[in-house]
């Protein structure tokens, strides 16, 4: 498994990036050849468990912060998780070999392990030139839209509910590899702001100038 997916980076994020981390990989899983439409066996995790469990990640999270006797708890559900992960990513290694697809390997949302020895020849990710938020077709959803890059990276996305000057009032809402993505459940007659970075084998870029939007 360490040969094919960068599961040591998982273990390193924190508690929100890693439920962010697994809500992105779930996303991704529903529309995988390897789980969309697949009857999986019970031993391989399946996108609504791993969302499940993400969603358990962040509830013990949260208890742990104000009750420490709730810590064993937090432990436990972030080692299902990545047990989940791993599992849920060998599979992808074992139907991509079975079907003669490598390139199955990469949609996913999990970095391969090669990828770190390559960074040498990966430049710092730049400030992105366009970032654009707009209303979507249904009420509490929006797009977002960043320019396109070069190589393999990923778009973090965060959204802040209160004064956009405080690094406190931001929080993580989206983590994608693509320029175009889409958010939901977001809660109406508010004004947000939002912002964007490029993350690479080689760090993290700039902020992106931030955003402001009343949600429809």
């Amino acid at each position: 498994m360490s040969e094919t997916y960068d599961i040591q980076r998982i273990k390193e994020l924190s508690d929100g990036d890693l439920a962010l981390q697994g809500e992105t990989m779930a996303d991704l899983m529903e529309k995988h050849p390897a789980f969309k439409d697949q009857i999986l066996s019970p031993g391989i995790p399946g996108p609504a468990q791993i969302r499940e469990i993400a969603q358990e990640v962040k509830q013990t999270s949260t208890a742990a912060k104000y009750d420490q006797t709730k810590e064993p708890w937090r432990v436990a559900a972030r080692e299902k998780l990545l047990q989940s992960i791993r599992f849920s990513c060998q599979y992808v290694v074992m139907y991509s070999a079975h079907v003669n697809n490598p390139s199955l390997l990469d949609e996913i949302g999990v970095d391969r392990a090669h990828r770190a020895t390559r960074s040498s020849g990966v430049k710092m990710p730049k400030k992105f030139d366009k970032f654009s938020v707009t209303h979507g077709k249904k009420s509490g959803t929006v797009k977002i839209h960043v320019n396109s890059w070069e190589g393999k990276a990923s778009v973090h996305v965060q959204v802040c509910y209160g004064d956009p000057a405080l690094e406190e009032s931001w929080q993580t809402i989206k983590m994608s590899h693509y320029c175009h993505s889409t958010l939901t459940g977001l809660e109406p007659a508010r004004r947000l702001y939002f912002r964007a970075r490029l993350q690479n084998d080689a760090g993290v870029g700039p902020w992106s100038d931030v955003v402001e939007l009343i949600i429809l």
